[in-house]
């Protein structure tokens, strides 16, 4: 990489306006060409809580009917990939291509906004240096991985956080090196608003992982444009804020209207999570981490809740429900299976009949384990809360630090990035398949290899994904190295920075470091489920975020502090 850097420094590309976004064009076509070649994969009756309950509110918004009619799942996620979906339906766009395109547009914003960290280089090394990042960013691996083929949420939020850092980075440096005439700034924070209202729509945890860094931004941007005076770019600042709250009240307003409900969810907040907050804080003689309310708890809690004695057959002696929800090796529901049972099993009591008769139910199960708690009737091991999610404890912390290194290497080195799936093969019946690929104009991996169960795929498929394969070691080499050096840059440049004490100094290297740390942030929340929760191993998908970000920040850094001081002042 810096071979390479120092190859453009001295080339000095003459790259062209008009040249540029022909390159950018076929950057653009040939990324989506990948999508060509890739097939969709689908489980009908095999994923309740994930891509079939998407799909299904996908097929109730193009009905009219907002997410379909309600139940323990209708608002267990947020749904703003089903709208996604109702769209692509809509334009008669193929699921896939639609992801693709999303992506190339999140990831061409993101090398414009970076663009200030070069202004002082001739105009055609810039634009050369912008197009490479574009390029770079459009053919990272995660992007077109196997996770993307699943009819999941995870098939954009990537490209929706990417959108959301680009207008927060790149109205930051226009913020510092150009006046408003110059380079207007609201036009950034609005794509940093619209990014961040649909990731914050789209995974119930957005708002933890994206919050940190547009509140970071926004107060450094103010710090520099109140000092400079610049009052209406100053109050600019509300437009991301503004943009989430319009997209959230929308939200909420559709769920009263259809469900009684104003929220997002009535899994992650209100009563529910009330309930479960109350249940976790049951004392238990059991040591296993992965265990939010185990047997004994549940037994304990049986015989002082009346509320909860309906469910005790289900969760403990119906098959189906054992069979679906409880682990095996265990021999009990993991944290992050006993709160879609318990729902399951109130699902069978006729308790989500409607919103308002669930919300009733559980406010009254969190009041009564509560109250039991309080006055010693059960013995509690924490005070109140209110959260679906663990409690932090301290056997968490050691398991989930070398989770999070683990992840961040994973990332770095794009473990588990296929462009296909291997052995998974789609299962549904011929009418499921041609449901899925009418709505979602695409194809799914349903045919199977002759005299096996493993997916077909053409030999011209097959040679599509052996390239991929090989672009993918490449990305897995050169950015470790490239980030090791990046790193390295990054930290001789602070005295520098502390030496000038101006913003031109200060806020790249902020902006940079702000970057790294909400990749750090992201492993770090995914490693905590994943030991608290989830025990199902390191996982690309719920990474996905984080692959952009390393490369921004390497990216940004090199080109940065490509010299021994620091090229934008």
């Amino acid at each position: 990489m810096p071979n390479l850097l120092s190859r453009l420094r001295g080339l000095r590309p003459a790259l062209t306006r008009r040249a540029f976004w022909l390159w950018a064009v076929l950057i653009t076509l040939l990324r989506c060409a990948v999508t060509h070649f890739q097939l969709a994969y689908m489980w009908a009756g095999g994923a309740p809580l994930d891509d079939e309950l998407m799909f299904r509110a996908a097929n109730a918004i193009t009905s009219g009917q907002w997410l379909g009619e309600y139940d323990y799942l209708t608002l267990s996620k947020s749904m703003f990939f089903a709208v996604w979906l109702a769209l692509l339906n809509k334009l008669h766009l193929p699921y896939l291509l639609g992801g693709a395109l999303l992506w190339c547009a999140a990831a061409l914003l993101a090398a414009f906004a970076l663009r200030p960290l070069w202004r002082k280089s001739p105009a055609g090394q810039a634009r050369a240096l912008t197009l490479l990042l574009y390029a770079l960013l459009a053919f990272l691996p995660s992007s077109w991985a196997s996770y993307t083929l699943r009819v999941y949420r995870d098939n954009i939020f990537p490209a929706l956080c990417l959108l959301f850092f680009a207008g927060m980075a790149g109205a930051a440096l226009r913020a510092v090196f150009y006046t408003r005439q110059q380079a207007p700034i609201w036009p950034w924070l609005l794509a940093a608003g619209v990014g961040l209202a649909c990731g914050y729509l789209n995974r119930e945890d957005a708002g933890l992982f994206l919050l940190p860094f547009a509140i970071a931004a926004t107060l450094c941007m103010l710090v520099v444009l109140l000092h400079r005076r610049r009052w209406l770019c100053a109050a600019a600042q509300v437009i991301p804020y503004a943009v989430l709250a319009a997209g959230v009240g929308i939200f909420c307003a559709l769920n009263q209207h259809w469900y009684g409900v104003w929220g997002l969810s009535d899994f992650s907040e209100g009563s529910f999570a009330d309930a479960m907050g109350a249940m976790t804080r049951v004392a238990t003689d059991s040591d296993e981490p992965l265990l939010s309310v185990p047997a004994d708890a549940r037994e304990k809690l049986y015989a002082e809740i009346p509320q909860l004695q309906c469910l005790q057959y289900w969760l403990e002696e119906d098959p189906q429900l054992q069979n679906d929800f409880r682990d095996p090796e265990l021999d009990d529901y993991r944290a992050g299976s006993f709160y879609w049972a318990i729902r399951r099993a109130a699902q069978y009591e006729g308790i989500y009949a409607d919103a308002a008769t669930a919300d009733a139910y559980w406010q009254s199960v969190a009041d009564a384990i509560n109250a039991a708690c309080d006055n010693g009737t059960l013995p509690a091991r924490s005070g109140r809360r209110s959260a679906t999610s663990q409690p932090i404890r301290a056997q968490y912390v050691l398991p989930a630090i070398r989770e999070a290194a683990k992840s961040a290497l994973w990332a770095l080195t794009f473990q588990d990035c296929p462009a296909y799936y291997q052995t998974l093969r789609s299962i549904g019946t011929t009418e499921d398949v041609a449901q899925w690929s009418a709505y979602l104009h695409c194809n799914f991996n349903n045919a199977a290899e002759a005299g096996k169960d493993t997916p077909y795929y053409a030999p011209l498929q097959k040679l599509a994904y052996r390239a991929l394969g090989v672009l993918r070691c490449v990305y897995a080499v050169l950015l470790p190295l490239a980030f090791v050096w990046a790193v390295v840059r990054h930290l001789c440049a602070l005295p520098m920075v502390l030496r000038r004490r101006t913003a031109g100094a200060a806020l790249p290297w902020l902006l940079l470091f702000g970057l790294l740390a909400m990749a750090a942030l992201r492993c770090g929340m995914i490693a905590f489920v994943e030991v608290s929760s989830f025990g199902i191993g390191t996982s690309t998908m719920y990474l996905s975020t984080v692959h952009p970000l390393l490369l921004l920040y390497t990216y940004g850094c090199l080109i940065c502090y490509r010299n021994k001081g620091v090229i934008t002042e």
